[in-house]
């Protein structure tokens, strides 16, 4: 039922999301206007990010709805107001003591998403009350280790649970199930807002689904992440902000907050955060100067079956400068790249719609593209070609099997 469940809901999530011309568009934000995505006044500093893609013309996603509902899924961010203040006072507070290796067993087991019996909250939110929540340890958990185990794939350190930011989080998710809406700068005219939600919704990956005759308080929170993870279904121009900021390099920290509620004539809503934004000036920036990582690609290597189809974009990011994250935009050109995907009989696979950026969001540069014909259980060789790194060129090869 769950795996059923989650293609449906996160399907969904990419369709409903421009289906009114009053909603915002996921890669398009609220009419926003062309701002740089941050600022900085040291070029050798880290600059402050937002936590997604800046404004991108004609961005959007495509829309459906059915009987078991509407989701949406924001990636989209307004530039119209002023940078939130940042908390930085919480030190970590792991829900879990994993300490895993930069590179874990490539073969080791999917986490037990059923592990805990605590249920969702350890504190319930009351949306009718402008009263936000928790999630249990078991649920945080759950969060931590889905986007770790993944992160192990891509050949990444694991990330910490910092329980410092859960009030952030758990307000964004409030506004957002209390309204409907979705943005990474809520007005202070919704209900339920607070500067706390505010600061929360700026600095996370945030989503928003909606459902009748289902209730969606039974959406697995590990199913949260996925869905940002593969962003099924978005019409380019895209940058896959959501699953950049999960696979950053320097990711080091992230909180969840989710909020659930019935009206009770069968309409159901379910409003999550996943704070992802880091900064170079805090625990929330990871070290990853004794790493041997060159790239982060998607697929790759043994991968999750449930994490591509036809409608999900592969990615590719150069690693070229693991002591400032920040350089790895701004010497990186992919203007003449190029894609080979190679199956086991020497086919070549169809590769179109390819498209990049070197603007910094989640991980600093971005080579994306569709690829048509892709199975389980074949193994795939990717070359990527024609790299500019500092004016010379450079390729990489890989390869991916679904699992």
């Amino acid at each position: 039922m769950k795996k059923v469940f989650f293609a449906t809901f996160f399907v969904l999530v990419f369709f409903a999301a421009c289906s009114d011309n009053n909603k915002e568009n996921i890669y398009g934000g609220f009419d926003d206007v062309d701002e740089e995505p941050y600022e900085t006044a040291d070029e050798d500093h880290e600059k402050i990010e937002r936590p997604d893609e800046a404004p991108m013309p004609g961005g959007g996603g495509n829309n459906n709805s059915n009987d078991s509902g509407e989701s949406k899924d924001d990636d989209a961010v307004n530039d119209e107001e002023t940078e939130p203040e940042n908390d930085d006072d919480g030190n970590e507070n792991p829900v879990s003591d994993d300490d895993n290796d930069e590179n874990p067993d490539e073969n080791q087991e999917k986490p037990d998403e059923n592990q805990g019996e605590d249920g969702i909250y350890a504190l319930e939110p009351n949306v009718a009350k402008c009263t936000s929540g928790i999630p249990s340890d078991s649920e945080k958990l759950k969060v931590l280790n889905r986007i770790n185990y993944l992160r192990a794939i891509h050949k990444l350190k694991p990330v910490q649970y910092n329980d410092a930011y859960d009030e952030m989080t758990g307000e964004c998710a409030l506004v957002i199930a209390a309204n409907k809406q979705l943005s990474h700068t809520p007005e202070k005219s919704l209900k339920c807002w607070s500067q706390v939600a505010y600061d929360g919704c700026y600095s996370s990956n945030i989503s928003l689904a909606t459902a009748t005759n289902y209730d969606l308080s039974e959406t697995d929170s590990a199913e949260i992440v996925d869905g940002f993870m593969t962003e099924e279904n978005e019409v380019p121009p895209t940058t896959l902000g959501h699953r950049r900021w999960l696979i950053d390099p320097w990711l080091a920290t992230i909180a969840f907050g989710r909020a659930d509620y019935s009206d009770g004539n069968g309409h159901f809503v379910l409003g999550s955060a996943i704070r992802v934004i880091n900064r170079d000036d805090s625990n929330d920036q990871q070290d990853i100067s004794d790493s041997n990582l060159e790239f982060v690609a998607y697929p790759f290597e043994n991968y999750p079956a449930e994490l591509y189809n036809d409608n999900v974009m592969m990615s590719f990011t150069v690693i070229s400068d693991k002591n400032s994250k920040i350089h790895n935009g701004s010497n990186i050109n992919f203007a003449s790249a190029t894609i080979a995907i190679i199956d086991p009989n020497n086919k070549t696979m169809k590769v179109k719609n390819i498209d990049y950026d070197t603007d910094g969001y989640g991980v600093p540069n971005n080579l994306r593209w569709y690829a048509e014909g892709i199975k389980p259980n074949v193994k795939y060789n990717v070359t990527v070609s024609n790299i500019m790194i500092n004016n010379n060129s450079e390729f990489y090869q890989y390869w991916f099997e679904l699992k």
